[in-house]
């Protein structure tokens, strides 16, 4: 459908007939700003089109007919990780993620093709073994078997919450997302790289974006105190791959941490994938001569950076003592 014909759809169906129904809230939010200084996305791009505000500000416009739908902003407008930290720090008290859901539902039912962070599918490559869907907390993966000789993997672009667990479990990495938003295997590669470049780091921390980000959103800023570890913001620790950790020691990391919510508190079970991977991953560790307690595994509820920091500290105490791995080529284990 055509930009014509999608605006043609809002004036005989009535306008975003989901979206309407939030007008008062939306007329609640005061634009003061708390939601994008928690916001991972506008930590990564600095838009204001990227921050909660924005989108907010975007919906409501197209709902009063003061902007047209482009694709440009139906982009913006599928750009989330759902952390909630916007809905949860909102001095007005305005459910942003629940108004964002019922827009992205509106632009969806009009025709619009986006990608956003939602998860996409490589039918060439994906063999329908079906790992991913029971993973999706939110029902966003199912598996189409209307034609029996085509069975295929379908995204719930509505509810995909673009939390990346199915991207980093899928065997033949037929799952992905847009790049862009600093979630994608390659970007944390190089981000990996770019931390170990530095020389003096010996550990990488990827923490988690639900229960860590907002005490480490200053993470990236330059500092005078040169700190022996890097820290990497991930949208889950479901998210922390086995290749990622992999690439981390073969660039020459000493250690790796992944902070995580406790088993009880993470929105997507995150947690429990990520400790049964690490134990087969210190398996392999244990194949290649490398001590597996150079890989560490953390719990920490929201706002515990003050214990992050205490672990880390121990940690790199740790790994001091036990020095850098020797060089060995782990590449040939994560098909570099």
């Amino acid at each position: 459908m055509g930009i014509l014909g999608k605006l043609f759809y809002f004036k005989s169906n009535g306008n975003f007939k989901r979206s309407k129904e939030w007008e008062q809230e939306l007329n609640k939010c005061i634009r003061c700003g708390y939601c994008y200084e928690l916001c991972p996305l506008f930590k990564s791009n600095n838009w204001e089109s990227d921050t909660p505000r924005g989108k907010l500000l975007l919906i409501y416009g197209m709902i009063t007919g003061e902007i047209k739908p482009t694709q440009e902003i139906v982009e913006k407008i599928f750009q989330c990780f759902y952390c909630k930290n916007c809905s949860d720090n909102c001095s007005a008290g305005v459910p942003v993620t629940d108004i964002l859901t019922d827009a992205k539902a509106d632009l969806i039912e009009a025709g619009f093709e986006v990608e956003g962070t939602i998860v996409k599918i490589d039918e060439d490559l994906c063999s329908v073994c079906g790992i991913c869907v029971p993973l999706c907390k939110y029902e966003a993966l199912s598996i189409d078997e209307k034609d029996e000789d085509n069975k295929k993997i379908v995204v719930d672009k509505v509810e995909c919450r673009g939390c990346g667990l199915c991207v980093a479990a899928c065997p033949s990495g037929a799952i992905s997302q847009k790049e862009g938003c600093e979630i994608t295997l390659p970007e944390l590669h190089e981000k990996v790289k770019e931390i170990l470049s530095e020389g003096e780091k010996k550990l990488i921390v990827f923490a988690c974006n639900w229960s860590l980000f907002p005490g480490m959103q200053l993470s990236e800023s330059p500092t005078l105190i040169k700190t022996p570890y890097g820290v990497i913001v991930s949208m889950c620790s479901g998210r922390v791959a086995p290749e990622l950790v992999l690439n981390a020691f073969d660039e020459g990391a000493w250690g790796v941490m992944v902070a995580g919510c406790p088993p009880e508190e993470c929105d997507h079970d995150g947690n429990y994938k990520t400790r049964r991977r690490l134990v087969l991953l210190k398996n392999v560790l244990k194949e290649l001569n490398i001590e597996p307690k150079r890989i560490r595994l953390e719990w920490f509820s929201t706002g515990e950076s003050a214990k992050l920091e205490r672990t880390i500290d121990d940690f790199v105490k740790e790994l001091e003592k036990m020095g850098p791995i020797k060089k060995m080529n782990v590449s040939k284990v994560i098909g570099g």
